[in-house]
This record gives structure tokens, sequence and C-alpha cells, in this order.
């Protein structure tokens, strides 16, 4: 009976041992933001920037890095929220957490999101 037991926790550790929760629950975060205002963004940069957020794999990203226009006049404002450093465990997530949003310079509300150049997509994720 003690073996079942000790078994069931050592699976359920290591179930839960792993870091990442979800890429595709990140991405429903960033439609959440889609039709509101980028004022009610944090558009500075991170204070905690380089610092380790989770263990030794996971960093603070520099926050808002540039706005750039694109031709059509729409503004895109540049984040870099975390980086996946190398972990045996999450190596396809290595990586920076690189996004813009496009935002309608008038009105200041995000139009549209997506990953910026530079970036890996996949180590932009919740964690749990």
């Amino acid at each position: 009976m003690e073996n079942y037991i000790l078994g069931f926790c050592i699976v359920l550790l290591l179930s839960t041992g792993g870091c990442a929760a979800g890429h595709e629950d990140y991405k429903k975060y960033l439609n959440m933001n889609i039709g509101e205002s980028i004022k009610n963004q944090k558009l500075s940069s991170s204070p905690d920037a380089g610092k380790l957020i989770r263990s030794d794999y996971l960093i603070d990203g520099e926050g808002l890095t540039n706005i750039t226009t694109l031709d059509s006049g729409i503004l895109r404002y540049h984040f870099s929220r975390q980086e996946v450093l190398p972990n045996y465990s999450i190596k396809d997530y290595v990586g920076k957490c690189l996004i813009y949003y496009d935002v309608d310079p008038n009105t200041h509300i995000i139009i549209a999101w997506g990953f910026d150049e530079g970036g890996n997509p996949l180590s932009c994720r919740t964690w749990s």
C-alpha cells in the first residue's frame, strides 16, 4: 500500500513540476485587450527587468520597448514581456516573449495584436 501512495505522489509531483500552463491561455489574455484603451496598459519600462520571476528559467521583460507608426498611420506598441531561459523541462519555450499591439492613433483603442519579430511565440504563455 505504501508503494502505491509513494508512486501516486511521485506521478503527481512530476505532472505538476512542469511550469508551463499555456500558450493558448496567453493568446486568450491578449485577445481580451482588443477593444480596450492602450492607456489602461502599463506603458513604462519594467522596474524589475532582468530579475528572476520563477526559479532559474523565467526573467522579467523590459515592458514597452518602442512605438512605431505603420504606413497606414496605425501605431504599433512593442512590448518585451518575459524571457524564458534554458531548462531541461521547458526547452521548447526558450526565448523572449515579444508582442505588439496595433492601436488606433485617434482613439487609442487596441485593434489587433501579434507576436513580434525576434521572439519565440511559444515563450509567451501563462505559468503555473
